[in-house]
């Protein structure tokens, strides 16, 4: 899933507190500020995927989530706002909520398993919430498409997502679907959804395969590998396609390759040698700074926990 994380920054905050003075003349104005604020957060977007330390990142994204959904409020439509707030709700819970059950569950504790599944689980719902409102926005008959099942999606898709830029919606309405569903895997209506959320990822890897360091591309790999049954080859092509075309330098390609292709084959040395290139990798993708330290985070545990996935190698 994407761990892009956008507008955490409080630079929103600072935008209000200059103009208080005009936000107290009228709600119209307001609104105008509200809006403008999508642009300070399209052209802060790359100083924090620039950004280098996991843990103050981690503790300024919630910030940045309340200002987003107060954001909101004044301005449910607006679409640059919906994507950020969105990406915020997917990176966190991918990017630190996550790696926090990854490590619970490694420990044995299941209290706090069961608590941070929760909170993954409230982050996922409110995300895909917020993506089916963007896509409302978009076109109309959005849900009979999603009633019609894939074939009727996929004609609807087509018809009302016909540019290149459309990629960045889709790929986010995927991820958001996505992640709800394998949180709520009680749920066999969400598990029945998945082939849904399956056609809006490979809708926008088709308008662009190359957005976001191919993001969408490397998760129809990690889908190829995990499905029943698994699609072996097209998963292996699909991530050979993405470490060339990211030039290796996108690392969370690497870990996920290890983590689901390599698992998926039994193929402990693969597994450790893709591993082994994240850990030893420095800073080769400044652009996405902050999603190869997350990257290389779970490439050393990983490394360090191969018996849990690979039954014939001891801890």
């Amino acid at each position: 899933m994407s761990l892009k994380a956008h507008g955490f920054l409080p630079l929103l905050l600072l935008l209000l507190l200059l103009l208080l003075p005009t936000l107290l003349v009228g709600c119209d104005t307001v609104k105008f500020a509200a809006e403008a604020s999508g642009e300070l957060f399209t052209r802060a977007q790359p100083g924090i995927e620039q950004f280098w330390d996991y843990e103050t990142a981690g503790k300024a994204i919630p910030a940045g989530i309340l200002q987003l959904e107060g954001v909101l409020r004044i301005v449910p439509d607006n679409e640059r706002i919906l994507i950020f707030t969105i990406g915020s709700y997917l990176g966190y819970g991918v990017g630190w909520i996550e790696d926090r059950l990854e490590r619970a569950d490694v420990a044995d504790d299941f209290e706090e398993v069961l608590h941070l599944r929760g909170r993954a689980r409230l982050m996922y719902t409110r995300a895909w919430e917020l993506a089916k409102h963007m896509l409302r926005l978009r076109a109309d008959r959005f849900d009979e498409a999603i009633a019609g099942g894939t074939d009727t999606l996929a004609a609807w898709l087509e018809t009302n997502f016909p540019e290149r830029q459309d990629a960045e919606v889709l790929l986010l309405a995927s991820q958001a679907w996505a992640a709800n569903i394998i949180f709520n895997m009680h749920d066999m209506d969400a598990i029945a959804d998945f082939p849904l959320a399956k056609v809006i990822l490979e809708r926008s890897v088709e308008l662009d395969p190359t957005f976001y360091f191919m993001q969408g591309t490397m998760l129809l790999a990690v889908v190829a590998s995990q499905q029943f049954p698994p699609d072996i080859e097209k998963s292996k092509a699909l991530f050979d396609e993405v470490l060339a075309g990211t030039e290796r330098r996108s690392l969370i390609v690497q870990v996920s390759m290890a983590r689901y292709y390599a698992v998926a084959i039994g193929d402990y040395e693969l597994f450790k040698k893709l591993l082994g290139e994240v850990v030893a990798a420095g800073d080769v993708l400044p652009e996405a700074r902050l999603l190869n330290v997350i990257a290389r985070r779970r490439a050393e545990r990983y490394l360090h926990q191969p018996y849990l996935y690979f039954s014939d190698v001891e801890g």
